[in-house]
């Protein structure tokens, strides 16, 4: 069996470290060393390049080499990947617009040359391999889906993993640009997809649901809607880094040596609920002065969030954002906190939650989607719409020492890791039932 896995959002932007590029990595890493190890099993990372796909062979950054010129190259580094990130959506939007006919004919020219009846490598794509599509590619051109129809032409099982239905769903927390984009793929490729693979329970029941709705196409009767774990297990991933965001990031890290904070990981946007976060902390500082609060995560497209962080009182003194974090970073924000908020309206998994526990820390969460389903019993839960309860459970755990030992130790006793090899084999194990094939 062979497996092309797509990556194409994660290798085209390979410095940016959200929760699915992060997925997409510990995913094909996984995968890759279980393939190296089997007789009947190929796993080869694309990426789709806007006419065809080639081979990826990395999706870390390349190393940068930031030294004597500290931290005004990184910056510059940084506004150069900004507008290298700004022309590849421009590029794709303008082959959106352009008549199929125009874009077909710029492809088959480009193409005649180079391949021939969708030739990847020298190999033929044939009826046994499955092409899984594991990154955000929601705004990719619509030559994609052609590649796509093409693949079907030649009996290619395709396989989409559904991170969430949030843009969907609950459309007020995100950009107008990003729904359309995310509502346009689903509508238009859903069909192309004979397996689609969440990432919670929770996750597949809205995508069935979405399509007993008609919120998304229901002609493909044969479509397989399924789910698997995620992991949450850091090992291969400490790792010597020097360049110079790393050092920003180390610099704020040792201000936080043995200062006590709540940790709240992942972008800054309207669905994580920061306003709840931050008025729940206002208050509890009032009686805990030496509490802190340290937000993991880029800042989002709602410069109003950005803004009801940076201009509370406390912003720099007690309360902090680390953005653009490693693996590295969050590991040993993870290590030293004092507990994890994730106080999200709704999450189609919940990876800090997962991470958070894996490193015997206690977790207060709301009951957003699938949150209950991923953190069990080991969590406590409020409701996100009742800011007020979040602030009750963070006083009651910092006021007792005996009732926070009690969570810690509970946790570290009874809660069972699930890594990133036991999160591959489970998604192979639903790509391998699907071809009816057994992996050795």
């Amino acid at each position: 069996m062979r497996i092309f896995i797509d990556c194409t959002h994660t290798a085209t932007y390979t410095y940016k470290n959200t929760g699915i590029h992060r997925v997409v990595r510990q995913i094909t890493s996984e995968l890759l060393h279980i393939s190296s190890i089997s007789s009947n099993l190929e796993v080869i990372p694309v990426k789709f390049d806007g006419d065809f796909i080639t081979k990826v062979f990395s999706l870390d950054e390349p190393e940068l080499n930031h030294t004597s010129q500290d931290t005004k190259d990184f910056f510059k580094t940084k506004i150069v990947k900004k507008l290298l990130s700004y022309f590849h959506r421009l590029k794709n939007k303008v082959k959106k617009v352009l008549p199929d006919y125009v874009v077909l004919t710029y492809k088959n020219d480009r193409q005649s040359k180079l391949r021939q009846q969708y030739k990847f490598a020298g190999v033929q794509f044939s009826s046994s391999d499955i092409y899984l599509i594991v990154d955000a590619n929601w705004d990719l051109p619509r030559s994609y889906y052609h590649f796509l129809q093409h693949l079907k032409s030649c009996n290619v099982s395709i396989t989409s993993i559904c991170y969430d239905l949030i843009p969907i769903k609950f459309p007020e927390f995100c950009p107008k640009d990003f729904v359309k984009a995310f509502k346009d793929f689903y509508c238009l490729y859903s069909d192309c997809f004979d397996q689609v693979i969440c990432i919670s329970n929770k996750s597949a029941d809205d995508y069935i649901q979405a399509k007993q709705d008609g919120v998304l196409p229901n002609i493909n009767k044969n479509q397989i809607v399924s789910s698997f774990r995620l992991g949450s297990d850091y090992s291969g991933n400490r790792q010597a880094e020097n360049t110079a965001q790393n050092n920003i990031a180390n610099s704020i890290l040792e201000s936080l040596n043995g200062k006590k904070y709540i940790l709240v990981v992942g972008s800054l946007v309207p669905h994580k609920n920061i306003k709840t976060i931050i008025n729940a902390f206002d208050l509890l500082i009032e009686s805990n002065d030496d509490i802190n609060l340290v937000f993991a995560g880029n800042r989002g497209w709602h410069s109003d969030t950005d803004i009801l962080i940076e201009k509370n009182k406390r912003y720099g003194r007690n309360i902090y954002i680390f953005d653009s974090v490693t693996d590295v970073d969050l590991d040993d924000l993870y290590t030293n906190c004092y507990c994890l908020v994730q106080a999200s309206f709704y999450e189609g998994f919940g990876l800090p939650v997962v991470e958070a526990l894996q490193h015997g820390k206690p977790v207060i969460s709301s009951n957003g989607g699938s949150l209950p389903e991923v953190g069990g019993d080991f969590c406590i839960y409020f409701d996100p719409n009742e800011p007020k309860q979040l602030y009750q459970f963070l006083e009651q755990m910092v006021n007792s020492d005996e009732f926070y030992s009690h969570l810690v130790k509970r946790i570290r006793m009874d809660y069972s890791d699930f890594s990133w090899k036991d999160s591959a084999k489970q998604l192979l194990a639903l790509l391998s039932d699907y071809k009816n094939v057994r992996i050795e």
